[in-house]
């Protein structure tokens, strides 16, 4: 019988090496043979992320030189380092950047961080950019480079941005974001949105002291929205606005399954008015508080089952309740009989994405 080698592999057995092959041996991997390297190069490929510029660089460099690589990519994370110190990268890298996401074609995610917040240029040229993202995530300001890039993208459904907006960024065409269902930005960015006819079922919002008094005003423009929302995640609201805040809520958004975060004020009568605004929430949940500011904190376990004992009777359809005190988040869920805490294991990340969830 004559030797097999791996010139004479079947496909499906590259596919299989290359599966339980490390990543870190992937480019050694293609390295190996011919048959080897197309199944390697596409895992390789595929998710595209690194804190190192320089990896990020070659590795753009390898898909604008080399047509083959481009329709790879299905995930594209452009961030810097923690450890790193320079904040402006210079042009030549966000150039290569460019070219590069001319020739993903496949592309599904894109994540970008840019610590300068000056290069949203990289988006502009629609007519060369080939891919309609499911989900993107930018470090990028609100301007009109990414407003224009956002028209474009008739598949997204995710969309995270953090930078800040733009004086003169433009409103959206009509039609934009058809198949858009989470939003993560700031208020003023959040407002852009609601110019549009779209059907958001998730929305976070976090708030600082320029935003803070606007709240109470935006709520109500979420009645464009009452027919899809299902979740509302609004960080740092000021707990001298908690009542009024969940009050509109309940109001403008009775449908809701997911709200948060309310600082619960620790005494009577304002405890009372929470009690009364999710009286008119019967398809709430979830729903996640703040009582960082009670004194002494509410840190055991028998005295946080007995809060959520409490908010439950207002609001017999919740079925998760996370408590923040402080620093510290804890996840309590209703089986049916009794309230009781979720297992410690993966518990942050479905926190995290409690508000996703629903």
């Amino acid at each position: 019988m004559s030797n097999i080698t791996t010139m004479t592999l079947p496909p499906e057995a590259c596919h299989r090496i290359v599966h339980w092959t490390r990543r870190c041996d992937l480019t050694a991997l293609c390295l190996t043979s011919k048959s080897l390297q197309k199944s390697a190069e596409i895992r390789l490929y595929e998710v595209i992320m690194s804190g190192d510029i320089n990896v990020i660089f070659r590795a753009c460099e390898s898909i604008v030189s080399q047509e083959r690589l481009g329709p790879y990519v299905r995930s594209f994370y452009l961030y810097l380092n923690a450890r790193r110190t320079q904040t402006e990268l210079p042009t030549r890298f966000w150039n290569m950047v460019q070219k590069a996401l001319w020739k993903m074609r496949c592309l599904d995610v894109l994540y970008i961080d840019d610590p300068a917040r000056a290069n949203s240029w990289i988006l502009n040229d629609i007519p060369k950019i080939p891919f309609q993202l499911r989900e993107a995530n930018f470090r990028l300001p609100w301007n009109r480079h990414v407003i224009k890039f956002l028209e474009s993208q008739n598949k997204l459904r995710q969309f995270h941005i953090s930078g800040g907006i733009d004086e003169d960024a433009p409103q959206f065409e009509d039609g934009s974001l058809p198949d858009l269902c989470t939003f993560d930005g700031h208020l003023a960015s959040a407002m852009h949105l609601l110019s549009l006819p779209c059907c958001l079922r998730h929305l976070r919002i976090p708030l600082d002291r320029s935003t803070n008094k606007q709240l109470l005003d935006f709520i109500p423009k979420l009645s464009t929205l009452s027919r899809t929302l299902r979740s509302l995640n609004i960080i740092h609201i000021p707990e001298e606005l908690s009542v009024e805040a969940i009050k509109l809520i309940s109001f403008v958004c009775p449908d809701l399954h997911y709200v948060g975060i309310i600082p619960l004020p620790m005494t009577f009568p304002h405890r009372s008015m929470i009690h009364d605004a999710l009286l008119a929430m019967h398809n709430l949940r979830d729903l996640e508080i703040d009582v960082s500011r009670w004194s002494p904190l509410p840190n055991t376990g028998s005295l946080q089952r007995m809060l959520a004992t409490e908010l439950h009777t207002y609001c017999p359809s919740i079925e998760h309740i996370v408590l923040r005190t402080g620093s510290n988040r804890t996840l309590w869920h209703f089986d049916g009989n009794e309230w009781n805490i979720r297992s410690e294991n993966g518990q942050h990340l479905l926190v995290d994405g409690l508000w996703k969830n629903r």
